[in-house]
């Protein structure tokens, strides 16, 4: 399938995927994001504004560590059960080129994922997450600003809208 994208999730308006990327049918994306080439992405759910580099992987299926057997051949329907837990993205997120976002992770608005990071755990807003596992380096604002970020909701507006709060956000500092 060389320079073909299998996208069958829900894309949100202005959102771009690139090429070799797959999307499957049970994620859904949000207005104005944009994913690079050669990402693999299965039941997630993904806000607007995000940026995702190329190599990521979003949800990939997990084996249960407990069973006796590993192999996929002893499930019901492995698909399902390998990939049960949610997996979220919210707004305004940046994932670096090569990461992997586990089963189950939720990543806070604003929050970005350096290159190569293997994300295991829950990711606050505006934090700055690295390393295997993701450690948390800094957070982008103090806690004051990212609430009036949070506050003033320009992730959820059109793109135009949301040109102007920023800028009005970018002016209070």
């Amino acid at each position: 399938m060389l320079n073909q994208n299998i996208v069958s999730g829900t894309l949100g308006k202005n959102t771009t995927i690139g090429k070799n990327s797959i999307v499957d049918k049970f994620t859904s994306i949000g207005d104005e994001t944009f994913i690079n080439t050669n990402c693999m992405i299965t039941k997630a759910i993904i806000g607007n504004y995000c940026s995702i580099g190329s190599g990521v992987v979003i949800g990939p299926g997990e084996h249960h560590l407990e069973a006796i057997s590993l192999s996929g051949r002893f499930y019901k329907s492995a698909y399902e059960e390998l990939t049960s837990k949610p997996c979220e993205i919210s707004h305004d997120v940046w994932i670096g080129t090569n990461a992997i976002i586990i089963r189950g992770v939720k990543v806070g608005t604003g929050a970005v994922i350096g290159a190569g990071t293997i994300v295991t755990k829950d990711v606050p807003d505006f934090a700055v997450v690295v390393g295997v596992p993701a450690r948390i380096l800094k957070y982008r604002f103090e806690k004051e600003k990212q609430n009036e970020i949070l506050e003033s909701k320009w992730f959820e507006k059109e793109l135009n809208e949301a040109k102007n709060i920023i800028k009005k956000l970018e002016l209070n500092d």
